[in-house]
């Protein structure tokens, strides 16, 4: 029976893994959590012993993934988040070697920045620092969505190869 169970999910999880990760991702916030959301699904069907009364699997999935992901959403809700004094008291533990490497870590961004295209920078900045969207970023430089975009992907990829070589 176990492993009748086993490979019953095993084939819902080779036909329906995709969809319901795609399905997970307009839940939460990154597609690792979607993943963990399908993963979590898969581990509840291998919990319950009535997976023989399930007649629509895809939907029964679904409804599940909805079910987890409400879950996860009232967990969060309820989490004390920390109060001010105990973020302050996180940074103050941090190590001088820590802010060494953190100070060192920002002087090669800012220089590998300052190699950058003035347009491509100011784009990266915008996306980046001031965490504006694409469109916003068009909108206020004056340029296309499509070159925004051509701009991220040019200052993405010089920032990856002047900071893995350095």
């Amino acid at each position: 029976m176990i492993d009748g169970k086993r490979t019953r999910i095993a084939d819902w999880v080779r036909r329906w893994n995709n969809d319901l990760t795609r399905f997970g991702e307009r839940r939460v916030r990154t597609r690792a959590d979607a993943q963990d959301l399908a993963q979590e699904v898969y581990l509840r069907l291998l919990r319950t012993n009535l997976i023989d009364l399930i007649e629509e699997p895809q939907a029964y999935l679904y409804r599940m993934a909805s079910n987890v992901a409400a879950e996860w959403r009232q967990r969060a809700r309820e989490s004390k988040p920390h109060s001010p004094d105990e973020l302050d008291l996180l940074l103050e533990t941090r190590t001088p070697e820590f802010q060494v490497g953190e100070a060192q870590n920002q002087a090669r961004l800012h220089a590998a920045l300052d190699c950058l295209d003035v347009m491509v920078r100011a784009v990266v900045f915008l996306k980046l620092r001031e965490g504006m969207t694409n469109d916003e970023i068009a909108h206020h430089l004056g340029i296309t969505k499509r070159m925004v975009k051509r701009h991220l992907v040019t200052g993405y990829a010089e920032l990856r190869t002047r900071l893995i070589l350095e």
